[in-house]
């Protein structure tokens, strides 16, 4: 992560991991507010001062090699997510997290104590969301990253309950530029059909041409279009924003 990057990234960043976590593992949560759990404590009925509770960790991996950490805890009486589910929901989170620290995936998991999120590292800081269900804390998802100057600068939260002090300042993330994807279709093919490509080869996708293509930014579904070509160039028709609550 670049020294400049600050909590106007690494809140909202957090919040949507948290969120797609959730919902990869089949969670019926949705994130609450988050805190510096390193600056402020966890609080009381958070899963990680629970004894029961378990928690896995793995590394933010980037271009540049490691780049935080990415941590999920559940409270004593949630369900367990197998290796492979873990392993799955923390690689779709990922692309919630580039913006905040340019990684591309993650490492493998490794069971921890949860007691040890909540031990400051110097040089690092931490931003935790619970994942609430029914009033109660099921979950928390930590995100740990290198501390930088211009964070420590500012105000880790917004006095207003349930409010990331990132979202006041939104507009500082303006300049960040985020990867947008054009999916035409998907397929499946066995390994020896995929060797048995060539020149020439013709490999059909799940999508007939009447059908909106797919925008993507980060791996997110945010909208649907038509193909187009402007300037000799390809480009895409916006025909349907998909927005979220």
């Amino acid at each position: 992560m670049s020294v400049d990057t600050d909590l106007a990234i690494i809140g909202p960043a957090a919040a949507e991991s948290a969120a797609l976590l959730a919902t990869a593992l089949g969670l019926s949560a949705e994130p609450g507010p988050g805190y510096d759990i390193w600056a402020d404590g966890a609080p009381a009925g958070s899963p990680v001062l629970e004894r029961d509770a378990r928690a896995w960790t793995a590394p933010l991996l980037g271009p540049a090699g490691p780049c935080g950490d990415l941590s999920l805890v559940v409270a004593p009486g949630t369900a367990e997510p197998s290796a492979a589910d873990l392993a799955e929901a923390l690689a779709g989170a990922v692309n919630a997290l580039a913006a905040a620290c340019g990684a591309d995936r993650a490492g493998n998991a490794a069971a921890i104590s949860p007691s040890a999120l909540t031990q400051a590292r110097p040089g690092e800081q931490a931003i935790a969301v619970p994942l609430v269900s029914d009033g109660a804390e099921v979950a928390l998802v930590v995100l740990v990253l290198p501390a930088s100057d211009a964070a420590a600068e500012l105000p880790h939260l917004d006095p207003s309950p349930g409010t990331l002090s990132a979202r006041r300042s939104i507009a500082a993330l303006g300049e960040v530029e985020m990867t947008v994807t054009v999916e035409l279709g998907r397929t499946k093919i066995a390994i020896k059909d995929l060797l048995d490509i060539h020149n020439g080869a013709v490999v059909q996708l799940d999508r007939v041409v009447t059908q909106p293509v797919d925008i993507l930014v980060q791996g997110t579904l945010i909208a649907r279009g038509e193909v187009v070509v402007v300037d000799d160039s390809f480009a895409v028709r916006v025909t349907e924003l998909l927005t979220g609550d």
